[in-house]
């Protein structure tokens, strides 16, 4: 009888921490800092683009004001997020001055705007982008950094780059380029870490003391 209660323990214990490590091991994998450039096709002026963040494409939305799977839309220069009056998301932005892209390690914890039935996000101050006027009419993103919250509760930074197929000779318009980094866990750095690893050494340690007071 002993023996078998020996036995039962020691299988109990090789399942509980398997299951512990795999949770570990998902919790883990799943927290990462997503760097991406992209350019969104914004050149019909009727239909909107709508742009996942964390799949880093745009996507096919049915019902933009009650759909979380979109984060920005862009529409030639016009450019909302999933939240306020746009959308039923968590989204919201603000821009920082007077400091660069790669500077930005951490999102504020306030201050943060979303669209309204006046003005967009994006059209705040002076915008995201300079018009040029006649004769060239070009349009020019702004050196500017974002911190957008997404419409599930994550935090990015952004820029825009460009609004032309080829920037250079500004030919092709209604092509919006823009540059992120998005955190995953919905902590507000944007520097890569191991506090996962750490959570997971740590919880790893305990179970193991746990097991063999058992």
């Amino acid at each position: 009888m002993k023996r078998f209660m020996c036995l039962h323990n020691l299988i109990f214990s090789t399942i509980l921490l398997f299951v512990v490590t795999f949770s570990i091991a998902v919790f883990t994998a799943y927290a990462e800092l997503h760097q991406n450039s992209l350019t969104v096709d914004a050149t019909d002026r009727e239909n909107w683009a709508y742009l996942n963040l964390l799949e880093g494409k745009v996507v096919d939305i049915e019902d933009a004001a009650t759909s979380l799977k979109w984060d920005l839309g862009f529409k030639r220069t016009a450019v909302i997020v999933n939240g306020g009056i746009s959308g039923s998301g968590e989204a919201e932005a603000q821009v920082l001055d007077d400091i660069s892209f790669e500077d930005v390690l951490e999102a504020p914890e306030g201050d943060y705007v979303s669209d309204t039935d006046q003005i967009a996000t994006f059209a705040r101050g002076d915008g995201w982008y300079t018009y040029t006027g006649p004769p060239n009419h070009w349009v020019l993103p702004n050196d500017k950094v974002y911190v957008l919250r997404s419409a599930a509760g994550n935090y990015a930074k952004l820029r825009f780059i460009g609004y032309y197929e080829n920037n250079e000779t500004k030919e092709g318009s209604g092509l919006v380029s823009i540059e992120y980094v998005l955190q995953d866990d919905g902590t507000r750095n944007f520097f890569e870490s191991d506090p996962a690893d750490v959570v997971a050494r740590q919880k790893l340690t305990t179970t193991w003391a746990e097991l063999k007071q058992n």
